[in-house]
């Protein structure tokens, strides 16, 4: 079954997207699932999104929702759900990476979009997604390597490298880095 699938399916807490981010999530997420990860989405609102992200990607995916209002502390959290109350620009949210995805479905400021992308851009191993882009997309430096722009949504990701086997020599700092960020 497919995300809007599931979507169409839903009968938990309420869940407010545009119908058209679907095949975006579906393109840039499908090959998460069933995988053990962690995401990150900014922005709870009635936490019905958290229960799909949790069904979609499987029991071995951990699923964090951070909202900047008190009232979403624990409200939403079950199962492999968990939240935290803080403002998606402060730089400790970095602390709980790395994150294999991050939606940032916060704010919806331009300049808080590119903050919070800088912030968590370093922690993200796999796709980064802002939604709600209506006015123009935030800047996103550091630049990634790879960005797809729709409307109203823009994607950043890692390329897939791919690392396996014992090193024969001593690593070099960029090889140490690496297989700390891509290894698994």
């Amino acid at each position: 079954m497919n995300l809007y699938e599931m979507f169409r399916e839903h009968s938990g807490r309420q869940i407010d997207k545009w119908e058209h981010y679907f095949s975006i999530y579906e393109k840039h997420f499908a090959k998460f699932r069933g995988e053990e990860i962690r995401v990150l989405e900014i922005g709870i609102d009635h936490g019905g999104s958290l229960q799909l992200w949790q069904r979609y990607f499987g029991s071995r995916a951990e699923i964090i929702g951070v909202d900047i209002r008190p009232e979403t502390m624990f409200k939403y959290e079950e199962g492999h759900i968990r939240t935290l109350c803080m403002d998606q620009t402060d730089i400790a949210l970095a602390d709980y990476g790395p994150f294999d995805i991050v939606i940032d479905d916060g704010s919806h400021v331009l300049s808080h979009q590119e903050q919070t992308f800088a912030n968590l851009w370093p922690r993200t191993r796999g796709v980064y997604l802002i939604e709600d882009c209506h006015g123009c997309f935030p800047a996103m430096t550091p630049r990634p390597p790879l960005v797809y722009e729709y409307p109203w949504v823009i994607v950043a990701e890692r390329p897939r490298r791919i690392i396996k086997g014992e090193p024969m020599r001593e690593l070099r700092q960029d090889e140490t880095d690496a297989r700390a960020l891509y290894a698994r």
